[in-house]
């Protein structure tokens, strides 16, 4: 299922582990803060008890939205972004 992970981390260290694990995990990075890709409910579940590690204070926050087909399809996009098309695109590095 495509997924769509956002965070707000103030710690350097903290963010760039959380963008390695989400690189690990096939996801593209598309802004600053947001990656998107496609997930297994496994692979996400799993994503998502792993995150609690990168959280390094009260402000931080860590996001995860699973998309159906239909609010894949209504993602409108203007600017320079790509949203992965299929699952087998995005795959582990």
């Amino acid at each position: 299922m495509l997924t769509l992970v956002v965070y707000d981390i103030s710690d350097t260290a903290s963010r760039s582990n959380l963008i390695k694990r989400l690189q690990y995990y096939g996801l593209k990075r598309i802004q600053k803060s947001v990656f998107i890709g496609y997930l297994e409910l496994n692979e996400r579940l799993d994503l998502a008890e792993e995150i609690e590690v990168y959280l390094s204070n009260e402000t931080d926050s860590i996001i995860i939205f699973p998309m159906c087909g239909s609010c894949k399809e209504s993602i409108l996009i203007s600017g320079d972004a790509d949203i992965p098309q299929d699952d087998l695109t995005y795959r582990f590095l």
